[in-house]
C-alpha cells in the first residue's frame, strides 16, 4: 500500500491566500515549519475537513519530539478524527489613524458588518468620537473579542485613540489582540507581504465586496486583521 507521504511532493513556490481557507492553510503549513509548501496544503483542505485537520495538527504537537513536524503531521492525518467545534466566536477588529477608525465585525470568517468614522482633528473630540462608535459597535452586534494592530512608538494621536479604544473594551470585559503589522505580513503570505497595498490587494480577492474607492483602504486592514485572528484561534490547544 502506498504510503501518503510518497504519493505527493510538494512543491516549493510563493502562496498567497485567495479565500479564507487559503489562510488557514496557509499558517497550518507556517506553524508546521513548511510555509514554502503552502499551496500542498491548500490541497489538504480540500480532501480533508478543518475539524480533521486540526485534530492531525494537535495530535502532531503533542507527540512530536525533535522531529520533522510536517512529515508527523502527514502520518497523523489518516488517523485523526472529524470530531471537535472550531468556532473562534465573534470579533470586532479595528483599524486606527489619527483622522479615522475602521471597524470589521466577524462572526466566524464571515464579516457581519464594516463601518468606518471620520474624526475631528482635536484630540478630545477625536477620543469622544471613537470611544462613542466603538461603544455602539458593540452595543449593537453580539462581540467576544477584539484585535488591533500594535503601533509603533511616536504615534501619538494613534496611541491616545487606541488606549481609549482599549479601556472601553476592557471595560466589555472583551479579551484583545495585538497584532504588529509584520506578523501581518508574514501571515498573510509566503514570502511575507511588503506593503499594505499588496495586504489590501489580497484582502478584496478575499472579499470583493470591500474593493472600491479609497475611503475603504482602512476596512481592508481591519478584515486582514480580523480574519488573521480568526484563524489563528483555531490553532489554541486547550
Amino acid at each position: 500500500m502506498t504510503n501518503i507521504l510518497d504519493r505527493f511532493t510538494p512543491v516549493k513556490t510563493g502562496f498567497s491566500p485567495r479565500t479564507a481557507t487559503d489562510l488557514f492553510a496557509l499558517r497550518l503549513a507556517q506553524k508546521l515549519h513548511d510555509a514554502p509548501a503552502a499551496a500542498h496544503y491548500a490541497t489538504l483542505t480540500e480532501q480533508y475537513s478543518e475539524p480533521r485537520l486540526l485534530n492531525a495538527y494537535r495530535r502532531t504537537l503533542r507527540a512530536a519530539k525533535n522531529v520533522d513536524l510536517a512529515r508527523r503531521f502527514q502520518a497523523e492525518l489518516p488517523q485523526a478524527g472529524d470530531s471537535g467545534d472550531c468556532y473562534p466566536g465573534n470579533l470586532i477588529a479595528i483599524r486606527v489613524e489619527r483622522r479615522t477608525i475602521a471597524a470589521a465585525v466577524f462572526h466566524g470568517h464571515n464579516i457581519e458588518h464594516t463601518q468606518e468614522r471620520q474624526l475631528s482633528s482635536v484630540r478630545d473630540k477625536a477620543i469622544a468620537s471613537a470611544v462613542g462608535f466603538i461603544q455602539w459597535l458593540l452595543d449593537s452586534l453580539p462581540v467576544e473579542s477584539a484585535v488591533l494592530e500594535t503601533l509603533p512608538a511616536g504615534e501619538f494621536q494613534r496611541q491616545a485613540l487606541t488606549d481609549a479604544i482599549e479601556e472601553v473594551l476592557r471595560d466589555r470585559m472583551l479579551s484583545i489582540w495585538h497584532v504588529p503589522k509584520a506578523q501581518l505580513f508574514e501571515a498573510w503570505a509566503h514570502p511575507a507581504l511588503k506593503s499594505r497595498k499588496q495586504l489590501r490587494e489580497l484582502v478584496t480577492a478575499v472579499w470583493p465586496v470591500l474593493a472600491g474607492t479609497s475611503g475603504k483602504t482602512l476596512i481592508q486592514v481591519a478584515a486582514a486583521l480580523g480574519l488573521y485572528v480568526q484563524t489563528e484561534r483555531r490553532f489554541i490547544i486547550s
